[in-house]
């Protein structure tokens, strides 16, 4: 009897639910040496995310409730949602069936500013999302985490070796190397040594650098106790595709990468005191940071951006507003799962940047920053679509309503004339300078509706821009919030109906 096996047969008999992983089962002495390789968790934990492992899809979202109501915490759900996929889903492709565990920071953050009633929604339709992933990963290559093989180094050689594996792309030596560096270092200070990883490979659209920022946002949530595995998991997920693999349009070697890594370690000596503190005071300039992203190939633009915050004619937070809204013009231009990726991975790197301490560091995510949005333009216009549209230029729609009024037309129109919802948004935005109606409104038709999980993650993610942009541009960026936002008119979503109900907020 293989895993595939055992999930359906003994999930289905409910004989695992409660015991050991294997409890009730007659398993060949070699399936049970497998079967104790794999990784086991802390023993508050192991029993809850082994029940989201066996129970059933058709039940879990109702088991799990009952647990709920009976004192289980909304902070243990997350964690063990969080262990269940680090240790049953591949993170090789770091994306796909893996957006289980992306998710789950997104459904976090949304969940914190919903009302009390609808604040364990998300957290239940990512469950049953799970037990989806789950089982696409058991029917493909069957994935789950073990043990490091080999001895772990030292203390003292761990970032060393940790460097040279990642080099040189070597998964296991990578692996025993993080496995270390969870153990004895704190946690800042191992993730400082990630950021640049996750930032060095667009391929994929931007999943590496999104998987870095959302794993050490959940570990910020559920504790530095669980680093370990999800650690290990994202390692893995930074080493795929190696350094030939074109995906994308891009092997590795011919990215951003080599030229923006060199260029922030010549540049940082030369740039002005104030380049990462000041505040944008002109517009024009993260406009001609889009120009750049649009006018010329990917190395050239980080070149130009870095030569105008040399020279002091933006800083940081310039530059920032000008790739956010390089992402939202994407979006407007090629509306749909690409324009998504825009999005979000401009949101990842912009939050490494927000957390690292380094200053190399720092302006090397931020002309990644540039040039992943270099790299995502070219990668979408191959197909000939791209609308001959620009975000920055957008005009407001001829007629508006006022308040509550305009969110519900604005809302209403999103399955209809979405360019027109756009051009609303941006007027209601012009005039309103607080969002939070907007905000609220949307959250509580998607929470209803939610059909996939980039629904969560985009609307994470540009609501999280909106507040990081100056506000000169905040009118644009909620307009390109349009662009993946659930309607009124969309179907509920079956797993939210089922939890409802099995909440009793129906």
């Amino acid at each position: 009897m293989n895993r595939r096996e055992a999930i359906k047969g003994i999930a289905g008999s409910g004989s695992i639910v409660s015991g050991g992983l294997w409890k009730g089962t007659t398993l060949a002495a070699a399936d049970q040496a497998v079967a104790s390789d794999i990784v086991r968790f802390g023993a508050d934990i192991e029993p809850l995310v082994r029940l989201i492992e066996e129970t059933p899809r058709s039940d879990c979202i109702e088991v799990v409730a009952g647990r709920l109501k009976a004192g289980l915490s909304y902070r243990e759900l997350l964690s063990a949602l969080f262990l269940a996929g680090i240790r049953n889903v591949s993170p090789q492709p770091p994306g796909f069936k893996f957006h289980c565990v992306f998710v789950l920071h997104s459904a976090n953050q949304l969940s914190l500013d919903a009302p009390d009633r609808e604040r364990l929604l998300p957290l239940l339709w990512a469950l049953d999302y799970f037990k989806q992933s789950q089982q696409r990963d058991a029917d493909e290559d069957d994935f789950q985490l073990r043990r490091p093989k080999g001895p772990l180094p030292s203390a003292g050689n761990a970032w060393g070796e940790f460097h040279a594996a990642m080099q040189s792309w070597d998964e296991e030596r990578a692996d025993r190397a993080i496995t270390a560096l969870a153990r004895t270092k704190g946690g800042h200070e191992v993730i400082e040594g990630l950021w640049r990883y996750g930032a060095r490979d667009y391929r994929n659209i931007g999943h590496k650098a999104i998987f870095t920022a959302s794993a050490w946002r959940t570990l910020q949530a559920i504790g530095w106790r669980h680093a370990e595995p999800a650690l290990r998991s994202l390692v893995l997920g930074l080493l795929d595709f190696g350094t030939d693999r074109r995906m994308n349009g891009y092997t590795f070697e011919d990215q951003s990468h080599p030229a923006n890594a060199e260029t922030a370690g010549k540049l940082l000596p030369k740039l002005p005191p104030d380049w990462i503190s000041g505040e944008s005071t002109d517009p024009s300039r993260a406009r001609g940071v889009l120009e750049a992203v649009r006018g010329t190939e990917p190395v050239a633009a980080s070149t130009e951006v870095a030569k105008m915050l040399a020279e002091g004619q933006a800083n940081a937070r310039d530059a920032w507003d000008g790739i956010h809204l390089a992402a939202g013009d994407l979006m407007l231009r090629l509306p749909g799962i690409l324009g998504v990726h825009c999005v979000t991975s401009a949101n990842a790197l912009h939050y490494a940047f927000r957390m690292s301490g380094d200053a190399e560091t720092r302006l090397y995510l931020l002309l990644q920053g540039v040039g992943w949005m270099g790299q995502f333009g070219d990668y979408m216009s191959q197909g000939g679509e791209m609308r001959p549209l620009d975000l920055s230029k957008l005009e407001r729609a001829d007629e508006s309503q006022s308040g509550s009024e305009e969110v519900a037309a604005i809302l209403g129109q999103l399955d209809t004339d979405i360019d027109e919802a756009a051009r609303r948004a941006f007027g209601y935005a012009k005039d309103q300078p607080d969002l939070t109606e907007f905000f609220r409104s949307s959250l509580g038709i998607l929470f209803r509706k939610v059909d996939e999980s980039h629904r969560f993650k985009y609307a994470a993610a540009i609501f999280e821009d909106l507040a990081l942009v100056s506000p000169a541009w905040r009118p644009h960026m909620l307009a390109a919030s349009t662009y993946y936002l659930h309607g009124p008119s969309d179907r509920d979503a079956a797993a939210v109906t089922r939890a409802r109900k099995a909440l009793g907020t129906s």
